[in-house]
C-alpha cells in the first residue's frame, strides 16, 4: 500500500511528450473578469458510488454476470451510506450506466423484458412498459426526470414520474438534462433520410418547447449545444470553413485552426465565468490527429489522438483533465493535468484506467478522480485534491459528484 501512495508524489513539468507528440501549453492565470477575486463557493460533499464482489471473486472476468451476489454502494466523504443487494429479482444492475448519485441519494434502473423500473436508495419510485436505456436524470422536488432512448431502435423519450412528456421515434439524443434558470432543457438530432442521403437536424427542448438550432442553410453539422443563463451556445461546422464556430447567442467566434487542416467534434465547457472551453480534435494530413483543447478559442494544449482523453472537467474559470498516453517510456499511464500540473499515476505493476467521463468530478478548487484497477488484486482508489486514497474492497467505483 505503501508503494501505491508513493505514486502520487511524482510531478512533471509544465511541457512534456506523450506518445509521439509534444503537448503545448499556453495557460495564462485563471481569476475572474478584471481580476476580481470570485466569491467563495458553498461548501459541498464528496459522494462516490461503486460495485463490490465477493472476497476472491474475479469481476474482470465476470463469469457469473448476472448471477453472482454483489453489492452497489454510495459513499458520503469517504463514508458508505448506502448499501444495495444487486439481484435481477430485485430489479437492481451492477452495470455502472444504470445506476447514479444525484443530491445524495443512490438512483438505479432496470430494463425486464417488458419495462423500466426507476428506484431511490433501493425503494421503488415508480416502473413503466417499455425498455429503457436512461442517459440521464435530473430531480426536482418529488419529481424525477428521465430522458431515455429505446434498448433497441432509435429515438428518445423525456417522462416525469415514468410519465411521457415528450417522444421521438427517429433520432438519438445529444446532450444530458440540464437545469438553467429552472427550466429544464436537452438537446436532440433528428435524422432525414433519402435514399442514401442522411440530414440531420438540431433541436433544443426548453421547458417542455421545441425549437431548431443552426437551422441556416450554411450549417453541415452541429456537435454541442449548451443552455447557460438563458444564452444559447453551440458548436458548428459550416459549408466551406475547415474550423468549427461557436455561437454564443447572436454572436460568433471560430476556434484556432492554426496548421491544421480542419477540425472535428467540438464540445464546449462553461461554468459561468469568464473562460469558455472547447475541446475537439484538430485533423493534419501531415501530422495526424490531435486532441486539442482551446481557451477563449484561442489554442491551450494538443496532445496525439492516440491518448484517450477520459474527459475534461470545468469549475468556474479552471479546467482539469484526465488522460491515458505514454509517457517517459513505452508504458501507458495515467496523467491528471489541472490548473497547478500534472501528475503521473500508474506503474506497471499498479496499472488504472478510468470507467467512464462520471469517474471524475471538480467543484470549488477540489479535484476527485475515480481510479478503475485494470489489472486484477489492484485495490481501487481515489485521487482527491492530489492525494490517492486506497480501498479496501473487490470492485471499483463507477461515479463522482459534488452535492
Amino acid at each position: 500500500m505503501e508503494e501505491v501512495r508513493r505514486l502520487c508524489a511524482v510531478l512533471c513539468t509544465a511541457v512534456f511528450t506523450v506518445a509521439c507528440g509534444t503537448m503545448e501549453m499556453e495557460r495564462p492565470p485563471g481569476g475572474g473578469a478584471g481580476g476580481e477575486v470570485p466569491p467563495a463557493p458553498v461548501r459541498k460533499d464528496l459522494y462516490v458510488t461503486g460495485v463490490e464482489y465477493p472476497e476472491g471473486y474475479d469481476w474482470h472476468v465476470d463469469q457469473d454476470y448476472g448471477y453472482v451476489a454483489c453489492t452497489v454502494f454510495l459513499m458520503k466523504n469517504g463514508e458508505r451510506i448506502v448499501e444495495i443487494s444487486v439481484d435481477p429479482k430485485d430489479m437492481v444492475a451492477p452495470d455502472a450506466d444504470m445506476h447514479r448519485c444525484y443530491d445524495g441519494h443512490l438512483y438505479t434502473d432496470f430494463s425486464s423484458d417488458t419495462e423500466t423500473v426507476i428506484k431511490c436508495d433501493g425503494v421503488e419510485l415508480f416502473r413503466y412498459s417499455d425498455r429503457e436505456m436512461i442517459c440521464s436524470m435530473q430531480v426536482v422536488g418529488d419529481d424525477v426526470y428521465t430522458l431515455g432512448m429505446p434498448r433497441h431502435g432509435d429515438g428518445w423519450t423525456f417522462r416525469r414520474n415514468g410519465m411521457i412528456l415528450n417522444v421521438k421515434t427517429t433520432g438519438y439524443v445529444l446532450t444530458r438534462l440540464g437545469i438553467d434558470n429552472g427550466e429544464l432543457w436537452f438537446a436532440y438530432v433528428d435524422q432525414i433520410v433519402s435514399g442514401d442521403d442522411v440530414r440531420e437536424r438540431y433541436y433544443l427542448v426548453r421547458d417542455g418547447v421545441t425549437s431548431p438550432v443552426g437551422a441556416n442553410g450554411d450549417v453541415e453539422k452541429i456537435d454541442d449545444i449548451l443552455l447557460r443563463d438563458g444564452i444559447l451556445y453551440y458548436t458548428a461546422r459550416l459549408k466551406g470553413m475547415p474550423q468549427h464556430i461557436v455561437y454564443i447567442g447572436d454572436q460568433a467566434s471560430s476556434v484556432e485552426l492554426g496548421s491544421a487542416d480542419e477540425t472535428v467534434g467540438c464540445r464546449i465547457h462553461y461554468d459561468g465565468g469568464s473562460v469558455l472551453y472547447v475541446t475537439g480534435i484538430k485533423r493534419q494530413a501531415a501530422i495526424g490527429d490531435m486532441s486539442t483543447l482551446w481557451k477563449n478559442f484561442a489554442l491551450d494544449y494538443n496532445m496525439p489522438v492516440s491518448t484517450t482523453v477520459y474527459g475534461n472537467y470545468i469549475d468556474g474559470d479552471d479546467i482539469s483533465y484526465v488522460f491515458r498516453g505514454k509517457y517517459k517510456g513505452d508504458d501507458y499511464r495515467l496523467i491528471i493535468w489541472d490548473k497547478y500540473s500534472s501528475v503521473d499515476y500508474g506503474e506497471a505493476e499498479l496499472d488504472y484506467a478510468m470507467l467512464g467521463e462520471t469517474c471524475a468530478a471538480a467543484y470549488g478548487g477540489h479535484l476527485c478522480v475515480a481510479l478503475h484497477p485494470v489489472v486484477q488484486g489492484t485495490p481501487p482508489a481515489l485521487i482527491v485534491d492530489r492525494e490517492m486514497q486506497v480501498y479496501d474492497f473487490n470492485g471499483y467505483f463507477t461515479s463522482v459528484s459534488y452535492w
